[in-house]
């Protein structure tokens, strides 16, 4: 089905594709901490995510921020995402409560786009058609949309979603979608179509936007509370880990995950997330390769340390958790493909 005309054929939208099970396998490898894997569900999301946000608030440069927000917090709760195939939609949800939480905040109000613009109400759709470089003018033709066709037509032009994927995103059937569509259509015009096309392309987001996500989440380090400072760090530089103080702070790295270990007065204060009822099995998460993960294991096996998991070893994915001097469960992986 056709529904925009000009070339512009449902089927055959949405960028990236990506396999349901492709993806679940990057959202599990997230939960571990891949953020390469985080990386791949962040590009394919980043401009349904955006549209939607500037389908509430008006402003590209707001959207930007919000959009950034949501993949962090996403990141940061991937663990409480219970069904793997609705990330996005997961992710889109987070963008609305994150965008009212903004509206609230500053007491602004959903205006429409002509007045976000700054646009006389006057201007007519002709006027638009002929200001062709004005892109900002273009998107007065956006603004006569109710809220329910705007969400809609802006994952169609800047998310570069198809009906079924838009559909899947914001838990519509794809016949109220492709409805939607239509009578986007109608009211847009057909003259209009390729002006909001071609000006929804200069706004879409890109790779920097993916490296400002990536830096944020790259930054934050989980704190471990220890007993003893120099008894944690003789562990795990035994395992492996190589120590480094930052700022008065004691980091431990090993492959891309990095937590900072912080000693307590009392013991008391020593709570592993692992051990919480309902918790994860590990309190942090480590890749290495196969046949690094081999090694690691003869190391814990040699010098006695407690292995709480494993190990497992599949054709394609392989796994042990230890439990360290303080309780804290610590999780390596290997991706065997």
């Amino acid at each position: 089905m056709n529904v925009f005309g000009s070339g512009s054929r449902l089927i055959n939208r949405g960028g990236e594709k990506l396999e349901i099970q492709t993806e679940i396998e990057h959202i599990k490898k997230s939960i571990y901490g891949d953020q390469q894997s985080y990386s791949v569900l962040v590009r394919k999301y980043s401009n349904a995510i955006y549209s939607v946000a500037y389908s509430i608030l008006n402003d590209f440069h707001a959207a930007q921020d919000i959009a950034q927000d949501a993949f962090v917090k996403a990141w940061f709760n991937i663990d409480q995402l219970k069904d793997p195939s609705k990330f996005g939609a997961w992710v889109i949800s987070i963008a609305r409560n994150l965008c009212n939480d903004r509206l609230r905040k500053h007491k602004i109000l959903e205006m429409p786009l002509n007045e976000a613009f700054d646009i006389p109400d006057e201007v007519t759709l002709e006027e638009i058609i002929n200001r062709k470089s004005d892109s900002e003018t273009i998107w007065r033709a956006v603004s006569v949309l109710d809220k329910k066709y705007r969400f809609i037509t802006l994952m169609y032009f800047i998310g570069g979603f198809n009906a079924r994927e838009i559909s899947k995103l914001l838990e519509i059937p794809v016949p109220t979608v492709e409805s939607r569509l239509r009578r986007s259509k109608a009211l847009l015009k057909k003259e209009l179509i390729e002006l909001v096309e071609n000006a929804a392309n200069e706004k879409k987001l890109g790779e920097a936007f993916i490296g400002k996500v990536k830096a944020r989440i790259k930054n934050v380090s989980v704190v471990f509370l220890v007993a003893s400072l120099e008894e944690s760090i003789n562990f795990y530089e035994e395992i492996g880990f190589v120590s480094e103080d930052i700022g008065g702070h004691i980091h431990m790295n090993y492959g891309g995950a990095t937590f900072i270990l912080h000693e307590v007065k009392q013991n008391i204060d020593v709570r592993p997330f692992s051990a919480a009822v309902g918790g994860l099995y590990f309190d942090a998460f480590c890749y290495t390769d196969p046949e690094g993960l081999r090694h690691l294991v003869e190391v814990f096996q040699f010098k006695g340390v407690e292995i709480v998991n494993g190990p497992h070893w599949t054709e394609r994915w392989s796994e042990v958790t230890i439990r360290d001097n303080n309780g804290y469960q610590i999780a390596f992986g290997a991706n065997n493909e």
